[in-house]
């Protein structure tokens, strides 16, 4: 094989006069020409709309009155004002209308008479009146309402509205009754606490009886237990676990034995 691929190559070459152009390897008279002659390299086709960017984008609002305003809200980026930059300019011309040497002093002033569109309260008025249309009606439902109710109900209605008793944790009413024996605002003296405190947990003890004083609240755990019903007849299951070791072997000592 080797000899006849060197064989072939040499006679290809004698062919061809020893020539390596494409006119001797490919056997033709003239070179071909091609249809991209003067072509950039590489030249690249007209994009797709859909590789352009994005097509589709949400335009969320960035600032304005209560930050709903949106950038595409205004033809400019930002509201231009019609006065914006300009000083302001009293049109009222009270030295014009009312000169200085005209006027008449009153109390011992010489002020211009200021009764123009600046002290107007008729909108002002307008306001107060429909208050005070809003406040009568208010008053005549309540009044109606009052007497519908039953003594027992406003007698009930009176307690509910008074406010709680006030309790020895609170300590005194006024804080300058603090330390005053008088006034109930010396803290009592606990052997068991480390320091002085006023709300001490042995004082809660005596002073509450030991129950937690939750406000007028209820726990839940306050509420599953009030709502129990026949509790007192309640026994254990027929199928829980029973303690067996304890139930049937005798132990003189040890740690399950009971009291006598």
């Amino acid at each position: 094989d080797r000899a006849a691929r060197w064989g072939r190559q040499r006679f290809l070459a004698e062919m061809n006069n020893g020539l390596s152009t494409e006119r001797a390897i490919r056997g033709v008279f003239s070179t071909s020409s091609y249809i991209t002659v003067g072509d950039a390299y590489a030249k690249k086709g007209v994009k797709d709309d859909r590789e352009r960017g994005l097509q589709m984008s949400a335009d969320f609002p960035k600032s304005g009155i209560a930050g709903a305003l949106p950038n595409s809200a205004l033809f400019d980026r930002e509201h231009k004002w019609l006065f914006g930059g300009e000083k302001y300019v009293d049109r009222t011309m009270y030295l014009k209308t009312q000169p200085p040497e005209s006027r008449k002093k009153g109390f011992g002033s010489s002020d211009a008479k200021r009764r123009d569109e600046f002290s107007n309260d008729i909108e002002v008025e307008k306001w107060r009146q429909r208050i005070k249309g809003e406040m009568e009606f208010a008053d005549r439902f309540a009044s109606h309402q009052a007497s519908l109710i039953s003594e027992e109900d406003k007698a009930e209605m009176e307690r509910l509205s008074q406010p709680p008793e006030r309790r020895w944790t609170h300590g005194p009413e006024f804080l300058f009754d603090l330390g005053k024996e008088a006034t109930g605002g010396t803290t009592p003296y606990e052997m068991k606490d480390s320091r002085d405190t006023w709300y001490s947990k042995r004082r809660v003890a005596t002073e509450s009886a030991g129950k937690q004083f939750t406000g007028g609240y209820s726990t839940m755990s306050a509420t599953v237990g009030d709502n129990l019903k026949d509790f007192n007849d309640w026994t254990k299951p027929e199928c829980a676990r029973q303690p067996v070791i304890r139930d049937n072997f005798y132990r003189s000592t040890g740690v399950m034995r009971t009291g006598y």
